[in-house]
């Protein structure tokens, strides 16, 4: 029996090739292996592998809009918890090769100085938003370097992935810490 694939079987076996082992294996022969297939299936789908690449580098910059949207016209507190929540749903997707992931796509960025720039553009217009949201520069910074830290500590630790929705607690206690602001109101009345 003949195994037929979707395009997006590919698509995921490649997303976990480039997170588990970097660029240079993300090629037809060892997709297909993954796969259990032969090549004949991939050239359906995609002209070559640098096709492929490009797409897998395209739909993690494309994620961006997604992530927009879950901060739009909310204030900071209820932005901040959206765009976590989202974060906090995707790590796990992008781990199984669901989603593109930031630890790949990083990891990519590292060795590829083409590469290095989308995602910098990409890293800017991220910033930007959390600026945005947070109202603080270095604030935002702050965020997005935490966020950097637990990618590359999750890359190294894997069981340390676990505890990122206790870190996203953490983060939106200093973005928008409720009690601290009722507190401060409240000392300032005396």
């Amino acid at each position: 029996m003949v195994k037929l694939l979707r395009k997006d079987d590919w698509l995921r076996a490649a997303r976990l090739a480039l997170l588990q082992s970097g660029a240079s294996e993300v090629r037809v022969e060892r997709l297909a292996q993954d796969l259990r297939v032969t090549k004949g299936s991939f050239y359906w789908h995609f002209k070559d592998r640098k096709e492929l690449l490009e797409l897998l580098l395209r739909e993690w910059e494309e994620e961006f809009p997604q992530i927009i949207s879950q901060a739009k016209g909310r204030r900071r507190r209820e932005a901040m918890q959206s765009l976590l929540r989202y974060v906090v749903e995707q790590v796990p997707l992008g781990e199984k090769g669901m989603l593109p992931s930031d630890a790949a796509i990083f990891t990519w960025a590292s060795v590829s100085p083409a590469v290095a720039r989308r995602v910098n553009r990409a890293e800017e217009k991220r910033l930007k938003l959390l600026k945005q949201i947070v109202g603080d520069s270095d604030l935002a910074e702050i965020l997005y370097l935490v966020w950097l830290g637990f990618v590359a500590r999750g890359k190294r630790v894997p069981g340390s992935r676990k505890r990122f929705p206790q870190i996203a607690r953490t983060m939106l206690k200093l973005v928008a810490p409720e009690k601290t602001r009722a507190r401060v109101r409240a000392v300032r009345k005396i």
